[in-house]
């Protein structure tokens, strides 16, 4: 089925690795993460953590360019190339592949999404030069076979059949048409687009895709930078130099379209607001990490959850969170309510803002964000898996390979005054455009 990519890009949310690792506390984390760029012979460059506390090696690769670069009329071709990457190559079909990989006790999995195509591989230290063997023989000469192809176009159909019917799907769809509309990121894979892919198209998209210009690396566990640097010459140096892919324009968003209402039958609605956001090269990105905790982005300690849901009891839940991608940078939240309260639950969301943008936060509520930005980050880096997959984001990003590093003395040097320069910039209630999906009362479509 089509899978997204495992990347989170906000600062402060790093999701978990695809794949996990034997249980074993990492004990870098406490000390500073020892991160260095290293060069190979042949010139590819990586960032490399290297660490025989568990005799095994975790490898992220990203290449940018995903599913937003797809031919109009071919929606989901990217998606689908990276699923039957690992439905065989060179000798393997399908089912010998599978069988490879259980042999060798590795994970190798392919993922797209709109910016890019992410790599994953894991492996123990003995299997590794098969291992890495097996992924240069996926890059190079996936089969593409039909077999395998059409059964991923049945799992996506029936994907494409289920999501007409859920909230989410309608609420993101509604933004995007509304907000973003003609951008690429607003295009869904349709039936139609989904049956116009074929193995020729697939065999065009790796070539234009995978290359080495747009190619990043991220390495953890028991390997050195000598050993490492060979293996990534054998595995990626075949790739093409550079892409052929049809660069994506910034996406021009609209701000402030009120409420939009899309009817589903169900006791109760969905609520998805967003606003434009900043990027992480904004100086104001830090700060907002410290600001979206305190309103929407703390759980049961955010402003949010205490007005909406402690005090009325209006939601079962309320969040907000910044998020980017290449070509915009959004400020998004979400709850889910009873039909007969959205109205009330929209109202007292957006009475939040406006008294947040005018008072501004107490010094109180600063310190305890950054207290539990900083203090919790260290679970994010208990395990060579999760600390390839942070390293891995920052990599992306295209902050410095010693940031994991500084990241929380960033985030201590932020103050009161910061935080309400990014709330009064960014939280402004008008700036907010709400889709609600479902029946809410006194609310037509």
């Amino acid at each position: 089925m089509i899978r997204a990519l495992c990347a989170a890009l906000a600062l402060f949310v790093l999701a978990p690795a695809a794949l996990a690792q034997p249980n074993a506390q990492n004990q870098l984390a406490p000390r500073g993460v020892p991160a260095r760029e290293v060069t190979s012979p042949g010139g590819i460059k990586a960032w490399l953590v290297s660490d025989s506390t568990v005799p095994m090696i975790v490898m992220q690769a990203s290449w940018r360019g995903g599913t937003a670069a797809d031919p109009k009329g071919k929606e989901g071709l990217t998606s689908i190339m990276t699923d039957m990457l690992t439905e065989g190559s060179g000798d393997l079909d399908a089912n010998a592949f599978k069988v490879r990989l259980q042999d060798l006790n590795m994970g190798l999995s392919f993922s797209a999404n709109s910016d890019g195509i992410g790599m994953t591989l894991t492996t123990l230290t003995r299997n590794r030069d098969a291992a890495f063997a097996l992924a240069k023989l996926t890059l190079e000469k996936p089969r593409f076979d039909e077999a395998p192809l059409a059964r991923i176009k049945r799992q996506s159909e029936i994907g494409i059949r289920q999501r007409e019917t859920n909230p989410s799907y309608i609420a993101n769809k509604a933004l995007d048409e509304t907000l973003i509309a003609g951008h690429p990121y607003a295009r869904r894979v349709s039936l139609e687009s989904l049956r116009a892919i074929g193995v020729n198209d697939l065999i065009g998209a790796r070539r234009a895709a995978l290359a080495r210009e747009t190619m990043i690396i991220t390495v953890v566990g028991d390997i050195s930078e000598a050993t490492l640097g060979p293996l990534l010459d054998e595995t990626f140096q075949s790739l093409p130099a550079s892409t052929a892919r049809v660069p994506v324009p910034d996406a021009a968003q609209k701000s402030g379209a009120g409420v939009i209402v899309k009817s589903l039958p169900q006791p109760q609605s969905v609520i998805l607001f967003q606003a434009p956001g900043i990027n992480d090269k904004d100086p104001d990105w830090i700060p907002l990490a410290v600001a979206n905790y305190i309103i929407g982005g703390g759980g049961f300690s955010s402003r949010l959850m205490d007005e909406v849901r402690e005090k009325r009891g209006l939601v079962y839940g309320v969040s907000t969170g910044p998020s980017f991608r290449d070509h915009i940078a959004t400020l998004r939240g979400s709850a889910q309510t009873e039909n007969k309260n959205v109205r009330e639950t929209i109202d007292v969301i957006r009475a939040e803002f406006k008294r947040v943008v005018e008072a501004g936060v107490t010094e109180k509520e600063v310190a305890d964000a950054k207290q539990y930005l900083t203090g919790s980050f260290a679970l994010d880096l208990d395990s060579n898996t999760k600390i390839v997959s942070v390293l891995h984001n920052y990599h992306w990003q295209g902050r410095s390979v010693g940031f994991v590093n500084e990241r929380n003395a960033l985030i201590q040097a932020v103050t009161r005054a910061d935080v309400d320069r990014v709330i009064q910039r960014l939280f402004r209630p008008e700036a907010f455009t709400f889709v609600v999906v479902g029946q809410p009362d006194g609310m037509a479509p």
